[in-house]
């Protein structure tokens, strides 16, 4: 009798889902997924069109060097010399490792760093403004808003001021909400909706190599659970310390993401990097050469699995698990 329980509920569980995504999708992240999101961005231009940045810098900022990071690519920018990151974007870009820098024309970029950030500092954020303004983006910035580093939310999380886990904050400003709306014009007009753990997802990842996790989630509203709709899609990247592993669901459940989905027809994608205590102690993503020195390329190991996760829902049909069997709703 338990086996055939234990049976029906992995048969539950499991199952594949019809999805419907449209052409228009973006990126964005925190803190190393910032990183990750803007050299994502960069180098899969064409698939993506647009990022939102929350405590991050330009692209190849690290230049593929762990120490030089941490020097000037955190708590001081003023060591990042931007020409150097440009041209090794041209030569990428020559050889065809990332797609033409054209496609960043006019592309929606949001950029938000915290007062109190000392963390990943306002010089680093402004750093990544110029980079941007250097491949012709159109920009959003908040750079004076008085917050740690964090992932500003309307009320979940510490105090807005501080830097610490799981680095989401309440402070009274809905950080999703704000750069979605930069990103995706005249197509957010709810800011929440019920939602519910029922449409998030785990989809399976490729560990091998990538240093990411067995699992990426998804949330998928209803109304996308068709492969005939044409819903939005974006791509959210955790930060360091903020894996499954380290604080749970609350990255992908309680950063304001899915109240807008679900609202407003759009799918969530959050992949997983993972703790490695040898490269990735953390559970950073890959901004400094730790999977490989392809790393911000279209080469790079993480940078090809998320485009493998994209094409996955852009096909029409996931093979998924619900996240939680219970599928309770979650109140406003």
């Amino acid at each position: 009798m338990k086996v055939l329980l234990f049976l029906l509920i992995s048969l539950l569980a499991a199952s594949a889902i019809q999805v419907g995504i449209s052409d228009d999708i973006s990126i964005g992240g925190l803190s190393s997924g910032a990183f990750m999101a803007v050299q994502t961005h960069v180098a899969l231009s064409k698939t993506f069109r647009g990022a939102a940045i929350f405590a991050g810098g330009p692209y190849y900022c690290s230049m593929g060097d762990l120490t030089h990071g941490f020097q000037n690519c955190m708590a001081d920018g003023s060591g990042i010399v931007l020409q150097r990151l440009i041209n090794y974007l041209k030569a990428n870009e020559k050889s065809r490792f990332v797609d033409e820098t054209s496609n960043l024309k006019d592309d929606k970029v949001y950029l938000f760093t915290g007062t109190s950030d000392n963390t990943v500092h306002k010089s680093v954020g402004l750093k990544a403004e110029e980079f941007y303004k250097e491949m012709g983006a159109d920009i959003m910035s908040s750079f004076d808003f008085e917050a740690g580093h964090t992932m500003p939310t309307e009320d979940f999380g510490v105090d807005c001021l501080k830097s610490e886990t799981p680095f989401i904050g309440s402070c009274n400003l809905n950080g999703a909400l704000v750069s979605l709306q930069h990103l995706h014009p005249h197509k957010i007009f709810k800011n929440s909706k019920k939602h519910s753990t029922s449409n998030i997802f785990a989809i399976d990842q490729n560990t091998e190599g990538t240093v990411m996790g067995s699992k990426a989630y998804a949330y998928i509203p209803s109304s996308c659970q068709d492969s005939a709709a044409r819903c939005s899609l974006h791509v959210v990247f955790h930060g360091c310390q903020q894996t499954i592993e380290n604080i749970g669901m609350k990255y992908v459940e309680n950063t304001g993401y899915n109240k807008i989905a679900e609202a407003n027809d759009f799918v969530i994608l959050y992949p997983q990097a993972a703790v490695d205590q040898t490269v990735n102690p953390l559970g950073c993503w890959d901004w400094w050469g730790y999977t490989d020195r392809n790393f911000a390329t279209k080469m790079g190991k993480q940078i090809l699995e998320v485009k493998r996760l994209v094409e996955l829902l852009k096909s029409g049909q996931v093979n998924t698990s619900n996240s939680n069997v219970n599928q309770d709703i979650i109140k406003e």
